[in-house]
């Protein structure tokens, strides 16, 4: 996990357009208002960070990850003077009580082994009135990207498949909600938001996993030459079943949730 989780460029190539197509509607959703100040946690490569600062002129926003190679690669893709990361652990934030209006978390929750003591510590370090949000992608075939990949290892390698499926926090209708209402927090309200993202070819899709970043390149990494090229054959299929490659487009759900910090 910790290697998986070192390569900022790969995660950027891997996982960033798909970021980037869902920071604004979550923010949206989570009600960012210019001239909060707002906290990510585990803002991987600044993503959303990068959203708040377009979205919110005079706000500012901290960003903090457990990995040091995301929070320099997020500190060179900001280079604004209202962004500042920090390392560290989201089950215990280096930050004092009611320091932000909005405590946010993208893509995360499903990585942390106590969710409940991250969403203790978001509500802690945001004010009384403010707001507590996250989201993760649908693990229920809503995020077609990891969704379709998943599929096609649990027929070659059901054993992977059954690690993942034992691994799984946070993917389904409902969880965030049971985390949001243990941590105390007030109208908390949970929802999908939806995007598509068009790839220009099957390579723009495969290539991505050969890059180590994310639990998919991790086990495309740790695959056998054989089993790696039975994976990317059956995944051409999937993708493209008359043969002929080109461009396509993948659908991505994501649940979020927010809940107000009690007064």
């Amino acid at each position: 996990m910790a290697d998986m989780f070192s390569k900022s460029d790969a995660y950027e190539k891997t996982m960033g357009r798909w970021s980037d197509l869902l920071a604004p509607l979550f923010l949206d959703f989570a009600g960012v208002s210019d001239g909060e100040r707002v906290l990510d946690v585990g803002c991987g490569t600044g993503a959303l960070c990068w959203a708040v600062l377009d979205a919110a002129r005079t706000s500012e926003v901290v960003g903090i990850d457990p990995s040091e190679s995301f929070t320099e690669h997020a500190r060179e893709r900001c280079g604004d003077p209202r962004a500042a990361f920090d390392v560290g652990d989201a089950q215990e934030l280096p930050y004092p009580d009611a320091s932000f209006e909005k405590s946010l978390s993208m893509f995360v929750f499903q990585f942390i082994p106590e969710g409940e003591k991250a969403a203790s510590e978001m509500r802690r370090v945001t004010r009384p009135g403010g707001t507590v949000a996250a989201c993760t992608w649908d693990a229920g075939g809503g995020m077609e990207l990891t969704g379709t990949f998943w599929d096609e290892v649990g027929k070659l390698d059901p054993a992977a498949r059954r690690r993942r499926e034992e691994n799984r926090r946070l993917f389904l209708e409902g969880e965030f909600t049971g985390l949001w209402n243990a941590a105390g927090l007030e109208n908390v309200e949970e929802t999908t938001l939806e995007i598509q993202c068009e790839l220009a070819s099957f390579d723009d899709y495969w290539l991505l996993f050969l890059q180590g970043a994310t639990p998919m390149g991790a086990y495309v990494e740790s695959a056998t030459p054989e089993g790696r090229d039975a994976l990317r054959e059956a995944l051409r299929k999937r993708f493209l079943p008359d043969g002929e490659d080109g461009p396509f487009t993948l659908g991505a759900r994501a649940w979020a949730v927010r809940g107000r910090v009690p007064d």
